[in-house]
């Protein structure tokens, strides 16, 4: 499952790099990756992960190395402490954690870019329009691009597992 996504946010990325009605869509790649390893696996694996995900964030933009990994580490540390309250298997509660996790990737990013990078001209308007917008682009993403899809691997391992159960069960009968 956590294989399926990450191709699901990559994918998503080679869109966002490739196609021109896709570049300007304000969502992050990886944030309903990193909010599923948040959900469902243990903090040691969910940081590292996330360090991967931003190394790879870093390797696609014009920001100093290493601004996007600390971002999205600090995030999913923060983001962890909340995993009790949503649940994976609900495509809201994900599409809400996935919110949370953007919500607090913006707002570290603001913070870290200010910090290491002068380049970039931060004005009070983006406080009333990317900064509320971006966390419910993601929620959406994540509802219709990864909930759907991890629903239908659910219920396709599943319906393996029967299979394979019921044959197993005949050969066995038949011995």
């Amino acid at each position: 499952m956590i294989l399926l996504s990450f191709c699901l946010s990559v994918a998503f990325l080679y869109l966002q790099a490739t196609n021109p009605l896709c570049a300007h869509v304000p969502i992050l790649a990886f944030a309903p990756f990193l909010a599923l390893l948040g959900l469902t696996r243990p903090l040691s694996k969910t940081l590292r992960w996330s360090a991967f995900a931003g190394i790879l964030i870093d390797l696609l933009s014009y920001d100093p190395f290493g601004i996007h990994a600390l971002n999205y580490t600090l995030s999913s540390l923060f983001c962890f402490r909340w995993r009790r309250r949503f649940s994976a298997d609900t495509p809201l509660q994900f599409g809400l954690f996935t919110a949370l996790f953007s919500a607090a990737s913006g707002l570290l990013q603001v913070t870290l870019l200010f910090l290491f990078d002068r380049r970039i001209l931060f004005q009070g308007i983006w406080w009333m329009t990317d900064w509320p917008l971006l966390p419910v682009c993601d929620a959406l993403y994540a509802t219709l691009w990864f909930a759907g899809p991890l629903a239908l691997y659910r219920i396709l391992r599943r319906m393996w597992g029967i299979y394979w159960l019921k044959k197993n069960q005949n050969t066995l009968s038949q011995n």
